[in-house]
């Protein structure tokens, strides 16, 4: 065992007993802050709380799939019901309220902006996703693959009619040209 392993052992061990010291609390609360921290790193996370990286895995397997944590707490991985009912939520609350209630769900202003302006694009454009639209849908993308590969045998005539064309030039600048004959 190399003396790094050694120290990897003896840290885990020592986090091990620290990690028995932490309450149930504790630990419940520092894997609701591991799923709401956003784009920070686990490890600033765990920074943060004071324990290892490795600890708040092991405590989120543990707590994280109880009925009281919410799996989802990253606002992109929320379903369209959540989104909005979080935009009624939102909407229907007063100034610091509305400030609370984001910081209460891990959520930024801009997310209940953006989320709003694609649910008022989504009732525009008729809200739904039928038959008619899925099949223009489909049309569309197999022209688009159509004209890809049209595209592409475009593109190798064109790259095959230069190295003809360089080939010439320089044929014609070693031999000269049979015009002058």
């Amino acid at each position: 065992m190399s003396h790094q392993e050694i120290k990897e052992t003896g840290a885990r061990e020592k986090d091990k007993q620290v990690s028995q010291q932490r309450t149930e609390e504790f630990r419940r609360a520092a894997v609701e802050k591991f799923h709401s921290r956003g784009s920070r790193s686990v490890q600033e996370v765990a920074r943060v709380l004071g324990v290892s990286s490795w600890s708040l895995y092991q405590w989120t397997k543990r707590y994280g799939n109880d009925d009281g944590m919410k799996k989802n707490r990253r606002p992109g991985d929320r379903s369209v019901q959540e989104k909005l009912k979080a935009v009624i939520e939102f909407e229907g609350l007063e100034g610091d309220k509305q400030g609370e209630y984001l910081r209460r769900q891990g959520l930024h202003s801009d997310h209940i902006a953006g989320w709003k302006k694609s649910m008022e694009a989504g009732l525009e454009s008729g809200g739904g996703d039928n038959q008619a639209t899925r099949a223009e849908r489909a049309r569309d993308k197999r022209k688009i693959k159509e004209l890809e590969k049209e595209l592409q045998r475009k593109d190798r005539a064109l790259a095959e009619t230069t190295a003809l064309l360089v080939l010439k030039k320089k044929a014609d600048l070693i031999w000269g040209s049979g015009e002058n004959e």
